[in-house]
């Protein structure tokens, strides 16, 4: 009998292995699917590799960077790369820094928003706290809606006003006086260091972080294709988890990184009404991944391109070869095209075939691509890629956290397991926070 049962193999559940194993706890890890890695994975297609989206490692945590430096060793490298957002049939750099707008704008509509937009600070205050609200207030109507209300929508599935503002992260950090004096005194590059456009990546592609952590790890404690199908508890205790459906595992302590609808939605006896109410509510946001292989030796050298309008279905386009060589043959590409939908949206269900058409004609017209170099396509769907975090889900999310709270061995991590925005790093301080937390037990 395991000291700790983890429940997903994805960055969070591997990172709390990893710990556990670090910590000397005896541990055994569970996941559905045959692969581990969750939805951060790296898919190869006749020598075409691709990640299941724009994922980065970010130097932000000294620990979790040095956890893959010493698994990887030489094939972890740093990457400097900007970005840019396509809009009104250009691209733009980003994030978005004050003179890389003064030159979209023009003098004239930059010096006129840039007084709204002080005017507003020192005299108006948002009417309310929604993401919309927030954003228009220090941003002004004109640069929000070219750059991060239109693409917001888009990716969430919702109106921005019932948008949470944790959503807005630092997507224009680079407005400010120090960048603009950054990039006008010492030129592009080191704005976009400045910015975090750098980033650790390995040779061959995101997933093989979490290859490479759990052979560290060790397979003989992590088991695949184990989804869980019953979670049984009694006087504030789970006691036993089932394995697909057969398979009776009995508890210790549990960590769990699995969706926090599915776990709740997993407990026996059922979870009160109420608390399954708010279960019903809540939202995951999954992604289209469409993926061109293209017999040319670069397409540009961004590392994402964002296209906020809604005239396109999809949010953001990367290159994978502009992250590692290794990602595509010699002198091919690739792209990596992302549709955000629900489950319930046409397009979710629509056949490949159709939604690869859509693509490709947006992309022929403004010029990205040329039909005759297409090689090959494809269409992976993921599940569960974004919590949805409308405006005030936090209540809704507390009251589930206090339920599951009340079960004294029982821990929970990861992004869709507490139902925020996070990345790699985040993931591997809070399996840190929680297995510390269980070691002095």
């Amino acid at each position: 009998m395991s000291d700790i049962i983890i429940i997903g193999g994805g960055p969070a559940g591997l990172a709390a292995a990893h710990y556990a194993k670090k910590n000397n706890i005896n541990f055994s890890l569970y996941e559905s699917s045959n692969r581990f890695g969750g939805n951060c994975i790296t898919i190869n297609v006749d020598e075409f590799y691709f990640d299941s989206g724009a994922h980065r490692l970010h130097d932000v945590d000294s620990d979790t960077t040095q956890i893959f430096k010493n698994i990887l060793k030489d094939d972890l490298k740093k990457i400097d790369i900007g970005s840019q957002i396509f809009s009104n049939n250009q691209f733009i750099d980003f994030p978005i820094s004050p003179l890389n707008l003064l030159k979209f704008l023009g003098f004239r509509s930059f010096s006129y928003e840039g007084f709204k937009i002080l005017f507003r600070i020192l005299f108006k205050k948002p009417k309310k706290n929604d993401f919309k609200s927030l954003i228009t207030h220090k941003y002004g109507d004109k640069i929000s809606n070219l750059f991060l209300i239109n693409y917001s929508e888009k990716l969430w599935g919702i109106s921005a006003d019932e948008l949470s503002k944790k959503i807005s992260g630092k997507r224009l950090k680079g407005l400010d006086i120090k960048t603009f004096l950054i990039e006008l005194v010492f030129g592009k590059s080191k704005k976009t260091k400045h910015l975090d456009g750098s980033f650790y990546y390995p040779k061959e592609g995101i997933g093989s972080l979490f290859e490479e952590l759990a052979n560290y790890v060790g397979t003989e404690k992590l088991f695949l294709s184990k989804k869980v199908t019953q979670i049984n508890h009694s006087k504030n205790k789970i006691n036993s988890i089932e394995i697909n459906n057969t398979e009776n595992v009995p508890i210790n302590q549990l960590v769990s990184s699995i969706p926090l609808n599915v776990f709740i939605s997993k407990m026996n006896p059922p979870a009160p009404r109420e608390i399954m109410s708010i279960v019903s509510q809540i939202k995951f946001r999954n992604v289209i991944l469409i993926v061109l292989f293209i017999n040319k030796e670069r397409i540009n050298f961004n590392g994402s391109m964002y296209f906020p309008s809604k005239e396109f279905p999809f949010t953001r386009i990367y290159e994978p070869k502009n992250r590692s060589d290794y990602m595509s043959p010699k002198e091919k590409t690739s792209l990596a095209i992302e549709i955000p939908c629900f489950s319930t949206d046409q397009i979710w269900n629509d056949n490949d075939d159709r939604i690869i058409s859509i693509v490709k004609d947006k992309l022929l017209a403004i010029n990205l691509i040329e039909r005759d170099f297409i090689i090959e396509s494809l269409v992976y769907r993921i599940n569960d890629a974004y919590p949805v975090l409308e405006y005030n889900f936090e209540d809704k999310i507390n009251q589930l956290s206090n339920y599951l709270s009340c079960f004294r061995n029982l821990k929970i991590l990861g992004r869709n397991g507490l139902f925020e925005y996070s990345h790699i790093h985040d993931q591997f301080i809070s399996a840190r926070k929680i297995i510390n937390e269980i070691k002095k037990k």
